[in-house]
């Protein structure tokens, strides 16, 4: 069967970084002919990382370990019951209305191809992007460090395996909270966006740790428009307001205090989500306005590449903008 013809337009050795001749892709392999570096091919999925940078080696998708999350994993009656009868104990209130924008903003600013679309963790259909990524008008690359579902080629956002202006928008949604260096992997999605091209993305705020050992950073309204300092915002704000911020840690406080082990941390989640799922629609009060964002569960930017950075001076004043 073999690589799509999508994952294999413009991509790049993310060793010595020339371009790799679609004569080199074979059934098993994909070979640099310059650095020669072999890069395997698991059940027609490419794993094209550099193991002398990345937290990641090939002998990890190999031998397919369960790296962020066991994808093949269905869970227990308890965490099943949980998901299907109760509503979640977070939210994402502008998933859905954010992707339709994005969709609607390239597709007025395409050119005669359809919009190329590179999604960074998008071994699984995110929250409100179901509709974005099954779209007959665009064209989707789905990757990711983890087998799914939805994986099409595995690659560390550090070192993006594509030539510079390949994308036309690029995601990354709950993404860069989970990387070891989000400003290295943001200065790469800037590298492999065309000029005006568009990124997406949605960073928590105020969450506790998920992902365990694979979870490093939050952001403050601000500090997510200091990550994208060379990009133009076309819009921003909270994803999920203080109400879902709060619920969280009305989760996190029952389990410290009483998940002891597997089965009671289960336990712990679902009367979590039974007694605390309704805080978190104190959002549609606020309506996730500004004076919101000092408390907010996470953010969202929207912004098109730029030539120009945001200087720390017009950083300090976007604070205050953003009150008004």
């Amino acid at each position: 069967m073999g690589l799509q013809e999508t994952i294999k337009e413009n991509l790049i050795c993310v060793s010595c970084k020339n371009s790799i001749e679609r004569t080199t892709i074979s059934d098993e392999s994909i070979k640099c002919d310059s650095c020669k570096v072999n890069y395997p091919l698991i059940n027609n999925i490419s794993v094209i990382i550099n193991e002398a940078e990345s937290i990641f080696s090939f002998s990890d998708f190999i031998n397919q370990k369960n790296l962020f999350f066991d994808i093949s994993k269905k869970g227990n009656s308890i965490s099943y019951l949980s998901k299907v009868i109760l509503p979640s104990i977070g939210g994402n209130n502008l998933g859905k209305k954010n992707f339709k924008f994005l969709e609607n903003s390239l597709l007025n600013n395409k050119s005669q191809n359809k919009p190329k679309v590179l999604v960074i963790g998008g071994s699984i259909v995110g929250d409100g992007m179901a509709d974005f990524v099954n779209s007959e008008n665009l064209e989707i690359v789905e990757g990711d460090v983890s087998f799914g579902p939805r994986t099409k080629i595995i690659f560390d956002a550090h070192s993006i395996p594509y030539k510079d202006q390949s994308f036309d928008c690029i995601i990354a949604q709950a993404v860069l909270e989970h990387v070891i260096d989000p400003m290295k992997c943001v200065r790469e999605i800037h590298r492999v966006l065309k000029p005006n091209g568009i990124v997406y993305a949605e960073t928590p705020f105020m969450q506790q740790v998920h992902g365990g050992p694979y979870d490093f950073t939050r952001y403050s309204h601000s500090g997510h428009r200091k990550l994208f300092q060379n990009f133009t915002e076309i819009k921003s704000g909270a994803t999920a307001g203080s109400g879902a911020a709060l619920a969280w840690s009305y989760q996190y406080f029952l389990l410290a205090l009483f998940g002891y082990n597997k089965t009671m941390k289960l336990l712990i989640k679902f009367f979590a989500r039974l007694t605390g799922f309704w805080i978190k629609y104190f959002d549609y009060l606020t309506q996730c306005n500004v004076r919101d964002n000092d408390g907010a569960s996470g953010f969202y930017f929207i912004g098109t590449k730029s030539d120009k950075q945001l200087s720390d001076k017009e950083l300090i004043n976007y604070y205050f903008k953003a009150k008004k």
